[in-house]
């Protein structure tokens, strides 16, 4: 084909300099994204092998890992006393019970030192709980849902359209009496 070639005109055809460059961008993303996957295979083989060992190192005897999430849930313990782990401890033996009641006493000369002062934690989690409370998705529907029943209920035209689609209107005879008969 000569200098002439229609194909060189069109869009689509692969000897033009701007698809080519389109395809070269294209195979340079492709390695980037290959690197990247390598990258994240090579750090999961690295924990999976950093596991492997602390399971070993426990097998062995060494100290046990904790890989819980409870702690994200558990409130925060209070000033001074005990953690519930701390508790534990006592019950399974590690702890001794001169070490939990030396802290006591030391908590409870603490506390007679700040008589005059409000407990932090309790405010603190009297605000978390409005906080969640004021912010709570669920909560702001449900009281949407509140507010649109209410000014259906305040509207007495929509509620007689309402009760006309449910088939509840009363008959026109209920409605000329006052005081409708009741059944005896």
């Amino acid at each position: 084909m000569g200098a002439g070639d229609l194909n060189m005109k069109k869009s689509w055809h692969p000897m033009l300099h701007s698809n080519q460059e389109k395809v070269w961008l294209q195979e340079q993303e492709a390695i980037k994204e290959r690197k990247r996957w390598e990258e994240l295979r090579k750090e999961r083989e690295h924990e999976r092998q950093m596991q492997e060992l602390q399971r070993i190192h426990e097998e062995a005897g060494g100290k046990k890992r904790v890989e819980r999430v409870e702690w994200m849930y558990a409130t925060p313990a209070a000033k001074g006393e005990p953690s519930e782990a701390e508790l534990e401890d006592y019950l399974l033996g590690k702890k001794r019970v001169d070490k939990l009641l030396q802290g006591n006493e030391m908590q409870q000369l603490s506390r007679t030192a700040d008589v005059g002062k409000a407990d932090a934690g309790d405010a603190m989690s009297q605000r978390d709980m409005a906080t969640k409370i004021r912010e709570d998705p669920l909560l702001a529907i449900k009281q949407q849902e509140q507010a649109v029943y209410e000014m259906l209920m305040k509207d007495p035209t929509r509620l007689r359209q309402m009760r006309a689609k449910m088939g509840l209107e009363p008959d026109r005879s209920e409605r000329r009496h006052r005081h409708p008969q009741q059944p005896l």
